[in-house]
């Protein structure tokens, strides 16, 4: 995709790719597409001012058999800040079950007490080493295909697509942190200090607090959410 710069045609940004052969919980796209591409445009646009992203289907087996590739892979424009760049990354997926955030309409409010009780009594008996319900057993931290959304800054929010209504489902969260010091319990074994505990056993570096050096928003979530009754209607972009 090439967005248009001040002197031509500027490349978009790479984010992810993602094959469904990988993921078997990744939706097909129009036609049955199987592999999934995000760009973000390397400008930003409007008074506040706001990123624009694209989602591309493609078929994966046409895609990889193709007769021609671009001998030199389009360079980004020059820009402003680091965390506008990715880091390449390799993806090693790996499944796991999630759960509603819990508030508002989420979950039925009985259980939203009952959690909120369960997340006190924790605190008040384990400090701040405590394993909650929000940060510790709903929702990991990272990029994920699938599961639940986040709405940490936002609150709970309808997501219906604007072509027939239907309700979206969430494809793809990207996320600039895989870990931090609310949801210390998600950070793999490998990326600990064996020798200390808690949130004092991870790293506070950027390869592993922030192995893809992006950024969304003012530190948020970025939700890429999809039309489940048709597949080509445009995706929508929440920031939660």
């Amino acid at each position: 995709p090439w967005p248009r710069g001040q002197d031509g045609p500027v490349p978009f940004v790479a984010l992810a790719q993602f094959f469904r052969r990988d993921i078997p919980g990744l939706a097909c796209g129009p036609g049955g597409a199987d592999l999934v591409q995000l760009f973000r445009c390397p400008w930003v646009h409007g008074p506040y001012p706001d990123r624009r992203y694209t989602l591309r289907w493609r078929d994966a087996m046409r895609t990889e058999r193709a007769e021609r590739f671009l001998g030199t892979p389009p360079e980004a424009p020059l820009l402003r800040w680091e965390h506008e760049l990715p880091e390449p990354c390799v993806l090693h997926p790996e499944e796991v079950d999630t759960y509603p955030w819990a508030e508002g309409h989420t979950l039925p409010a009985s259980l939203i007490a009952r959690i909120d009780a369960w997340d006190d009594a924790r605190a008040a008996e384990h400090g701040p080493d405590a394993v909650s319900y929000q940060y510790d057993l709903s929702i990991p931290p990272g990029w994920r295909i699938g599961g639940c959304p986040t709405w940490a800054s936002t609150g709970p929010m309808a997501i219906g697509c604007a072509s027939c209504g239907s309700p979206m489902r969430l494809l793809l969260t990207a996320d600039g942190y895989e870990t931090d010091g609310g949801s210390h319990s998600w950070a793999p074994l490998e990326d600990r200090d064996p020798d200390l505990s808690g949130t004092e056993s991870i790293p506070g570096s950027p390869s592993v607090a922030r192995p893809t050096r992006l950024r969304f928003g003012r530190d948020q979530d970025l939700h890429v959410f999809v039309c489940p009754a048709e597949p080509g209607h445009a995706p929508r972009w929440v920031l939660a």
